[in-house]
């Protein structure tokens, strides 16, 4: 560290990952550590999808002491079937989630204290999300770029399987209204770099929803509030929900639908339906809580 004529200190730009000891390297106004071994990014990763399947009772706590404990959270038969070199070099992935023995997740240590009764809260929630919409599934993995309302435009555009996820060309993305090159290219190389995971993840009996229900092909987006029970009902009767309002937007949810704001604006000048939060749950075909 050096100092400046004024007494200034400067403070060099760190080179290597603190947990890994990897490379950093710049992607856009961050260093971030690219390296598939490194446990932070694990963790990261993990946690991302817990976050954006909406597990309840894994928090990032007990995620940190699972992959820290890793590989001897597993199953005494997956345990026995390693060697000593794949138990050496064994790093956790987010299929691993769904190979846990809960009973050693108990015993983990969690900031002072044992995980205790969570892991099972954790491991019944856990199963209870094994069926999950494409968009979802695939928006989870942390493709760059590329998150669930992304990956929902890609499945709308008819791209709503896995194997046709797998065939697609990055023209083939890039054509697709909202996406252009940077994305396409994100996507293609993101998809199929994590072929192998999702294999994984099919393996341990995670499922794709089939898409079915009187909202198919409608999307609808929110002003004024947010409600993730109404965001789940649309999705559940088939719709998708847009991050904003564009001319292919079906249905515009407005708490006030007199007010003013740049959403409802935009609405009005595209010509698209404004209803009101009432009329989005009986679309639904489902009670409102």
């Amino acid at each position: 560290m050096a100092l400046a004529p004024n007494g200034t200190q400067f403070f060099g730009i760190p080179t290597e990952c603190p947990c890994c000891k990897g490379p950093l390297v710049r992607d856009g106004e961050y260093l971030v550590c690219k390296s598939e071994d490194c446990e932070a990014q694990s963790t990261g990763k993990i946690k991302r999808w817990t976050s954006k399947i909406e597990v309840k009772f894994v928090g990032d706590t007990m995620i940190e002491a699972i992959v820290e404990a890793f590989p001897y959270v597993l199953s005494d038969a997956d345990l026995s079937a390693m060697t000593p070199d794949e138990l050496r070099d064994a790093k956790m992935d987010i299929a691993d989630l769904y190979r846990l023995d809960w009973d050693k997740v108990a015993d983990l240590d969690m900031s002072g204290h044992k995980v205790g009764a969570m892991a099972d809260k954790a491991a019944r929630n856990l199963k209870a999300k094994m069926t999950i919409p494409l968009h979802v599934l695939v928006g989870s993995l942390g493709i760059p770029l590329i998150g669930r309302d992304m990956t929902k435009v890609i499945v709308d555009a008819g791209f709503n399987s896995l194997s046709k996820m797998a065939k697609a060309t990055v023209p083939q993305i890039a054509a697709i209204q909202g996406m252009g090159g940077s994305k396409a290219q994100a996507f293609v190389e993101g998809f199929t770099s994590r072929l192998g995971l999702i294999a994984k993840l099919l393996s341990v009996g995670i499922q794709v929803a089939v898409v079915t229900g009187p909202l198919v092909g409608k999307s609808f987006c929110m002003t004024g509030f947010r409600s993730a029970e109404l965001s789940e009902a649309i999705e559940k009767a088939g719709g998708t929900m847009a991050g904003g309002v564009s001319r292919k937007l079906s249905y515009l949810i407005a708490l006030d639908k007199n007010g003013n704001s740049g959403k409802l604006t935009e609405a009005r000048k595209n010509g698209c339906t404004v209803i009101d939060v009432d009329d989005a749950w009986a679309l639904t075909g489902q009670i409102r809580p």
